[in-house]
């Protein structure tokens, strides 16, 4: 992927909307997740619009909207942009209870199995990859405790995994993809 202005731009936004936000449980900068996705994704196919969709996948989700909003993100990158990015943004729920993140969890399934576009498929198994990698790189350190980071179980965490590897393969994403995702879902696996 060569670099741009408009990768430039995703990158600026992206880190401006995740400031001062960690990843879950620990105290690496949020930013970082957005960064590996972008990486990850450009294994599997090489699209400056998906790349720049990868760098701004969660800004819709978590990054509140007085902050930066979707017409921000389609005045600055365009409808096509702005769409790929809601293909792979989760459902909204109000209180995060266990119910409310099974259902959360079940709609954006359903949300990927009603995608017929790619990209953020490609986007959404570079996420989980990156994801999955990041809990057994903490497990190092905190053991099965790192499962009280979550609204769900180890079991449900690992049911969430599998039923959006069954979708990716359903909707035939790139071998190479598949693969990562399955080997590093097996070692997640293998965490109690």
């Amino acid at each position: 992927m060569l670099y741009s202005a408009k990768i430039n731009d995703a990158i600026r936004t992206s880190a401006l909307a995740h400031a001062g936000q960690y990843r879950k449980g620990s105290s690496t900068p949020f930013i970082t997740h957005p960064f590996a996705v972008a990486l990850i994704t450009q294994r599997y196919v090489d699209d400056e619009d998906t790349f720049v969709a990868a760098l701004l996948h969660d800004v819709l989700e978590d990054v509140p909207e007085r902050v930066y909003s979707r017409s921000d993100m389609n005045r600055d990158f365009g409808a096509e942009i702005v769409g790929i990015v809601e293909g792979v943004t989760e459902p909204d729920i109000n209180e995060p209870t266990k119910e409310a993140w099974l259902e959360r969890k079940q709609g954006y399934i359903d949300h990927l199995a009603d995608l017929s576009d790619m990209r953020p498929l490609i986007i959404s198994c570079a996420d989980k990859i990156h994801n999955m990698s990041e809990i057994i790189r903490e497990y190092k350190t905190s053991g099965s405790a790192i499962w009280s980071n979550f609204h769900a179980s180890r079991a449900r965490e690992i049911w969430f995994y599998e039923s959006v590897l069954e979708v990716l393969r359903r909707k035939v994403l790139p071998t190479e993809a598949i693969e990562d995702y399955t080997d590093i879902l097996n070692n997640l696996k293998k965490l109690r």
